[in-house]
C-alpha cells in the first residue's frame, strides 16, 4: 500500500459517503423545486399579454387619475384665493392643506388604482373565457 492510503480509514470513508448522500439530497431538493415552478408555470393561465395588461391597466389609470385630482385641486385651490394678497393667510393654512392633498390625492390613487385593477382582472378573466371556448 502507498503512503497516501495509508491515512484513511474506515470512518473517513463513511464521512465521504456521507457528505455525497447530503450532495445528493441537496440536488434531489433543488431538482423538485425547479420541477414545482416549472409545473406552475405551465398550468399558468396567464399569458405575457395578460400579465402586461394587468400590470399596465392599474399603473396607468393610477397616473391619470392622479394627475386629474392634481388639476382639480388646483382649480378649486386657485379659486378660493385668487389674490396676492393673502399670501400671509395661505403660509399659515399651507401646511394643512399640503396635508390635505396629500391624504386625499392618495386615497383617491387608491380608489382608481384598485378598481381598474378589478376592472383589469375582469377584462383578462373574460379573455382567457373566451380562449378555452375556442
Amino acid at each position: 500500500m502507498s503512503k497516501r492510503n495509508e491515512h484513511i480509514s474506515p470512518a473517513d470513508g463513511t464521512d465521504l459517503d456521507s457528505t455525497a448522500d447530503k450532495a445528493v439530497k441537496a440536488i434531489n431538493k433543488v431538482d423538485d423545486k425547479v420541477t414545482a415552478l416549472r409545473r406552475q408555470r405551465m398550468t399558468d393561465p396567464d399569458t405575457l399579454g395578460d400579465k402586461a395588461v394587468k400590470a399596465i391597466i392599474p399603473s396607468l389609470a393610477g397616473l391619470v387619475g392622479g394627475k386629474l385630482f392634481q388639476l382639480v385641486w388646483n382649480s378649486v385651490t386657485s379659486k378660493v384665493h385668487p389674490d396676492l394678497d393673502d399670501d400671509e393667510r395661505d403660509r399659515q393654512s399651507g401646511i394643512m392643506m399640503s396635508m390635505l392633498f396629500a391624504a386625499a390625492s392618495a386615497a383617491f390613487g387608491v380608489l382608481v388604482t384598485r378598481i381598474s385593477d378589478k376592472g383589469a382582472l375582469d377584462f383578462v378573466q373574460h379573455r382567457q373565457a373566451k380562449r378555452t371556448r375556442r
